[in-house]
Formats: structure tokens, sequence, C-alpha cells
């Protein structure tokens, strides 16, 4: 046994060997918990199972994690059709004990029977149809469900007790109490059934009493009738004869006749052939209702797999532009591309201004990572040499206007390389544009810092041309 407490096992001693903690309460709730579970055992082996149910519910509200009391719970309400309070008690029981446990057994079984499940769930959607027809004045529909829930769950007690109590209303008294002999074959001590059979037991005694009532009044009138039989026959009756009145008779008998013929029509034949045909209409209005429901039912299962379509096509379509949208990976793909194309291109400067548009954190994929990294961290180490020996290049080669540019871009990211400078000045003394050669000798020679040096001196001769 666990420890309240600390969960670990405990000996046999009033307070736990863990935590020290004062368990002989505990004991005793569990000792109990246990007594209720073997009077429910015992009840059940009789097929007392309303009154197992009873103690075992009992010994849970003591000790919940009493999984032999679950188990045997679970199994009684499935004996009795109640195949969701089974499931439910199995589960909790599996969650309580995951090791060991015949829950886990039981639940197995009945899902490797995906037929059996499905079976159950029709069963009990017909009961509660058949209830809904019950509450709302509709006997006879009600009847003929609870009979078709019967004939798939021949254990359900619930559909007995309402079809008992059908019969009951319809004072089809014999047929009353077989169903309720029934449900006693499966629960010998089910409540509402020994209140079934006690309700038939009344009545027949009050039909009793009746029948007794009118045998007494019929014998009375047997008597009076024999008397008058007697005082009759004491007399002496002449029989008369009026010519003429043969054929009146005999039409007035004919006419009686016909009377007595189309009397016994109406309240003999035709009312049990509209008993037929109620019968037919409302089988009729079952198996429409059936078809109904079961259309909705598929309905409601198409729209569901609509909607679930519907709400999948949605997440592709995220997903789709989060990689083709603005700002989307396949979109980052295509900046990286680009400045791989632009550096082979010779577009150092370009390739150094594109690769500042690239989000990296858009993308997680390994290569990509590997090629920006190493192309970001050239630029931030290498890109100011680079851009200074591509620049140097076209200087030699006396391109100005393409020196011009790679040394613009290489003081942007370092404002302050004497070198750039006064070649800024040189490129842009021989582009013609004097005034700007001149300002960048003049920060060269202005400059403290540089005044004194190499390229102070030249940036000096060079403004003294």
């Amino acid at each position: 046994m666990e420890c309240l407490y600390c969960h670990h096992q405990m000996g046999t001693g009033k307070y736990c060997p863990v935590c020290g903690r004062d368990v002989s309460l505990y004991r005793k709730v569990v000792k109990a918990s246990n007594t209720y579970y073997n009077v429910g055992l015992e009840k059940a082996k009789v097929r007392d199972l309303s009154g197992a149910a009873v103690y075992l519910r009992k010994s849970l509200d003591l000790y919940k994690k009493n999984t032999d009391a679950r188990n045997l719970l679970g199994l009684i309400y499935y004996e009795m059709g109640e195949t969701v309070d089974a499931l439910a008690e199995w589960v909790i029981s599996k969650n309580l004990q995951p090791d060991d446990n015949l829950a886990a057994e039981y639940l197995r079984k009945l899902q490797s029977r995906q037929s059996r499940l499905n079976q159950m769930n029709q069963t009990l959607k017909k009961f509660n149809q058949a209830l809904y027809y019950a509450r709302h004045d509709s006997e006879d529909l009600a009847l003929l469900q609870a009979k078709k829930v019967i004939s798939m769950n021949s254990r359900f007690v619930k559909a007995y007790q309402l079809l008992g109590l059908l019969y009951l209303k319809k004072e089809e008294y014999a047929k009353a109490e077989k169903t309720i002999r029934a449900i006693l074959n499966i629960d010998v001590n089910n409540t509402a059934a020994l209140s079934y059979l006690d309700e038939l037991k009344d009545i027949a005694k009050n039909k009793k009493a009746i029948a007794k009532e009118k045998s007494r009044k019929q014998a009375r009138k047997n008597v009076e009738r024999d008397l008058f039989e007697d005082a009759v026959r004491d007399e002496a009756i002449v029989p008369t004869y009026r010519e003429g009145t043969g054929s009146w008779a005999t039409v007035l008998l004919l006419a009686v006749g016909l009377v007595v013929g189309v009397l016994f029509t109406y309240f003999l034949i035709l009312p049990v052939k509209e008993k037929a045909l109620n019968t037919s209409f409302n089988e009729n209005i079952l198996t429409y209702n059936e078809k109904i429901a079961e259309r909705d039912t598929n309905i409601t299962g198409l729209q569901g797999q609509i909607d679930s379509l519907n709400e999948e096509k949605s997440n592709l379509q995220n997903e789709l532009a989060a990689y083709t949208g603005e700002g989307g990976i396949i979109n980052e793909y295509n900046k990286l591309l680009n400045v791989l194309t632009l550096k082979a291109s010779g577009d150092y400067i370009g390739a150094m201004d594109s690769i500042s548009s690239i989000d990296p954190s858009l993308v997680t994929n390994e290569t990509f990572q590997s090629v920006y990294n190493s192309l970001n961290s050239e630029f931030n180490d290498s890109g100011v040499q680079n851009l200074f020996n591509l620049g140097k290049a076209a200087y030699d080669a006396r391109s100005w206007e393409t020196a011009r540019v790679y040394f613009d871009k290489c003081l942007e990211l370092q404002p302050d390389y004497p070198e750039v400078i006064f070649y800024m000045g040189v490129c842009y003394h021989n582009l013609g544009d004097w005034g700007k050669a001149v300002s960048y000798y003049n920060q060269l020679i202005d400059n403290p810092a540089y005044s004194g040096t190499t390229w102070g001196a030249q940036a000096l001769q060079q403004r003294g041309y």
C-alpha cells in the first residue's frame, strides 16, 4: 500500500517508515473501501448487479484508487448495457494503475472489435430516440424503437425498463410482466423492476376484484331472468296472426340484418384494419426518422470533413505564403542567390548591399545558414580590404570612375582610411572635378593626424598642382 503523503510503500505500523506521518486513519479508510468491495463482489456473484454497484460506488467514494472495485463496477455497467459508463471506469482505472491492470485488457478487447463499438454507439442513439418519443407522447414509436434497441443489445436494462413502462401504459400487462421478468434475469434485485412488478400485482388484484363483482352481478341477473322465464311459461301465450304482415316482416328483418352487418363492420372489422394501418404507418415514420437521422449524421460528418479540409487548406496557404510571399523563405533564398550572382559577376558592392536585406531568422536550413554566415563574415571582416583591392586595381588601370565607386563604398565602411581618401581625391582630380578632389585633399592636410604623414604630404603636393 502506498503512503498517502509521500507515495512510498508503507509497512504495517501506524506511521509511514519514509515520511513518518501518521497513516492509521488512512489504513482504516482503505480497509473500509475493501470491505465495501468484498460486499459488492458477493452481490455480483449472485447477479444482484444494482446492489453490487451501490457498494462499489461507496468503496470508490472512500478510496478512488481501489482499481479492483473500479474494474468490477465497469464489468457490472457493461453487463447491464451501460457501455459508456463501463469504458469511463476502465479508463480511469488504467490511468491510476498503468501496469498489471485488468482494465487494460478489457479496453484492448473492446477496441479490437470496432464493429461492436459501432453497434453500441448505434444502440445508445436509438435508445435516446426512444426516450424522446416516449417523452413527446409517441408511445407507439417509442415501443418500436425500444424493441430494436433490445434486439441489438439483449442485456440493456434501461431499454427493458422503458419497454416495460410503455407496456404498462398501454395496459398490455402480460407483455409488461414478461419484460420485467427479463430485467430480473439480468439483475435479480433491480429496484425499478421490482416496483413495476408490485404495480402489476396490484393491477391483477384490482382486476380480480372487478371480475368477481361482475360475476356476482351476472349471477343475480341470471336468477332474475330464470324467474321471469318461469313466470312466462306458467301463462298461456296464444300466438296471433294478421293477414298481410309477412312481407313487411321479411323486409324489416332484412333491414335489421343489414344494419347489424354495417355496425359489425364499423365496430369490429374497421378498428382492426385501422390499428394495422396505424402500426404500419408508425413503422414507416420510424424508418423515415432513422433515415433522416442517419442523413443528418452523414451531413454533420461531411460538414466536419469540409471544415477540416478548409482549415488544412488555410494552413497550407499560410505555409505557402511563408515560402513564396513577401518576406517568405523562398524570397530569402532568392536574395542569397542574388548575392552570390552579384559577387560572381564582380559586383562586389551590389553583393554587399544585397546581403543586408536578407533576414536569416526566417530560414532554418543548415546549408542556407552556412552560406549566409560565410558571406556575411567575409563582408564584415574582409569587406573593406576587398573593396580597397578592387578599387586599387581599377585605379592602377586608370579606370577612375570604377575606382571611385569602390573607394566611396570603402569609406562608407571605414571613413578614417587615409590612403583611400587620397585615392578618392586623385580619382576626382582625373575625372575633372577639382572641387571634390580638393575637399578630399583637405581632409588629409587639415587633419593633424594625417598632415604629417606620407598621405598628407602627397595630398598637399597634389593640391598644389
